[in-house]
């Protein structure tokens, strides 16, 4: 795993030691501030080139475009508020190569463990074929409106960046603000609350672990030729976590 991972860095794998430990102090502390934490150069270099390489690949030949717009609460057939533009390109989870580093990521005990210590619960892989982890390209004009997430922990892996755009704006845990008053949604949609947004730009290599399902999020609009590309890694604190048929038809054009 020192191969994919800089473990110097980050020693995951031992929670135990003093630098382990301080860095699951520091990043719980983070998280339970802003409910997202950002590893920058979590991932090495020469694994990064390499799944962006496969993930070019692969999405040209395997995967699916979805363009439209997407509800504010993600994973919902029921009418509600609108967000105005969904566009990328997706490559599911049953379509990832086995021996990607991505799957060997998503399946390594140690990463399972810290993000559960990170958020305070136990936190289980999602079971589902298709979603459980993906990759995403957002070609130059591609963007995502506000919502939530369907998972309630998502890991993003930033893979590649664009010239332009591509960034990830949330407002921290305003799930319930958002889901009482029908104006908290309205201002953040309009800019009128700038104050309570947080900026994220996308920076290869970098790992970002997010509360998706408790913070309204979107991403920028991407402009020039370099896409962006990211992985993102679903959790939930269930075992039986999945996407519903309604979801993965909409963003994968299939049910299962």
């Amino acid at each position: 795993m020192a191969a994919l991972i800089d473990l110097d860095r980050y020693p995951i794998d031992r929670p135990d030691s003093g630098p382990g430990a301080a860095l699951l102090k520091e990043t719980r502390k983070t998280f339970e501030d802003t409910s997202l934490a950002v590893f920058d150069g979590f991932l090495q270099p020469e694994a990064v080139n390499r799944v962006v390489e496969e993930t070019v690949s692969g999405v040209g030949e395997r995967g699916f475009r979805f363009e439209g717009s997407n509800k504010v609460f993600l994973g919902t057939g029921e009418s509600g508020a609108e967000g105005h533009t969904h566009t990328k390109a997706t490559l599911a989870y049953d379509l990832i190569a086995t021996d990607s580093p991505l799957k060997a990521l998503y399946a390594w005990d140690p990463l399972l463990s810290f993000v559960s210590a990170v958020v305070g619960q136990p936190v289980y892989r999602s079971v589902d074929p298709v979603g459980a982890m993906t990759v995403h390209v957002h070609h130059g004009g591609d963007e995502q409106d506000w919502h939530f997430d369907v998972s309630e922990y998502t890991l993003v892996l930033h893979l590649l960046a664009p010239e332009e755009g591509g960034v990830l704006e949330y407002v921290p845990r305003s799930r319930s603000s958002v889901e009482q008053h029908e104006e908290a949604l309205r201002g953040i949609v309009e800019g009128k609350h700038q104050h309570l947004t947080r900026e994220l730009p996308t920076a290869p290599g970098a790992l970002v672990l997010h509360s998706g399902r408790a913070s309204l999020h979107r991403v920028t609009p991407v402009h020039g030729i370099t896409p962006r590309i990211s992985a993102t890694l679903s959790y939930n604190s269930t075992p039986d976590g999945q996407l519903n048929e309604y979801t993965r038809q909409l963003y994968f054009g299939r049910e299962r």
